[in-house]
């Protein structure tokens, strides 16, 4: 088990929690060798992530709709920057990033918000 210090207190990360693998990757526009113009999916990150997602209940007392559910990908904070133009898979399902979060603000975790790409 892994520590780390918070101002004040110690908090411990439960290192079994991130126990799903998500690729997060960026789609560029590439030339290939005729001159035309393709899109290319490159690799950035492929941790090992905690998935929550939100529950239909909460959807209902906020008055919105299921499309609108988000997904919440948790996992350690890389030396990679993510940004929001990247793209998340897991699941086979394609996710968008809709924020970036650096919890508690220590570089130790990062959460990001992501929601399903509708196909």
């Amino acid at each position: 088990m892994s520590y780390y210090r918070d101002r004040a207190t110690t908090r411990m990360i439960n290192a079994g929690q991130y126990r799903k693998r998500i690729t997060i990757y960026k789609v560029e526009n590439v030339t290939d060798a005729q001159g035309f113009q393709t899109k290319v999916k490159t690799v950035i990150l492929q941790p090992y992530a905690a998935v929550r997602t939100i529950r239909g209940f909460t959807l209902i007392v906020n008055n919105s709709d299921f499309e609108k559910a988000y997904t919440n990908f948790i996992f350690r904070y890389p030396k990679t920057q993510i940004t929001r133009d990247m793209l998340v898979e897991f699941h086979g399902q394609t996710y968008t990033i809709e924020y970036v979060n650096n919890i508690d603000e220590n570089g130790v975790e990062m959460e990001l918000q992501c929601k399903e790409v509708a196909k």
